[in-house]
């Protein structure tokens, strides 16, 4: 916690609504607002997600929502301490965005500005399509990830509201 009052705690929903199964970060936001204690701030990032180093900096603890390719079950969920080391492999192959998770994480950990806390929700998705839907195995997986979200964070301290913010394609650098 920091010392100057309750800690800065950012969850970040990652992805392309209009992706299929790409949309499940921006699924869970929608899901988390209203449920999260006050002084957390929600973001949906439809862009690069390089620019999520910027949007991190001074919180104290970060949960990332992504949809990844499916390596054995779609829908299935995945909780990743990425504070500790990086991306494993298997979910560092190449992305729909234009600078990967895995390249992000790694790239925060060379310069320094990894929060302290990091943790990554990850589920395996089954369609990627533009303009179809959440497949209904991630679709879900959105209140489970949620919820485990709003422990996590319950965990760390109290109960309120949470800033709500978007950025979009032309918001991050």
């Amino acid at each position: 916690m920091r010392e100057d009052g309750p800690p800065r705690l950012l969850v970040a929903g990652i992805g392309n609504p209009d992706r299929g199964d790409d949309g499940f970060g921006a699924a869970v936001i929608a899901r988390l607002r209203g449920h999260v204690p006050a002084g957390v701030r929600l973001l949906a990032c439809s862009g690069d997600v390089l620019g999520l180093i910027d949007e991190w900096d001074g919180f104290d603890a970060v949960v990332l929502v992504d949809a990844a390719a499916p390596i054995a079950r779609p829908g299935r969920v995945h909780r990743l301490d990425l504070a500790g080391g990086p991306l494993p492999i298997a979910w560092s192959p190449p992305s729909t965005h234009s600078f990967g998770l895995g390249e992000t994480v790694e790239l925060a950990r060379r310069l320094g500005r990894l929060p302290r806390r990091l943790v990554a929700y990850l589920v395996e998705g089954e369609r990627f399509a533009t303009g179809a839907a959440l497949s209904p195995l991630v679709a879900r997986a959105v209140e489970t990830v949620a919820e485990q979200i709003v422990l996590e964070l319950l965990a760390i301290f109290g109960t309120g509201q949470a800033e709500e913010t978007a950025c979009h394609a032309g918001d991050v650098a």
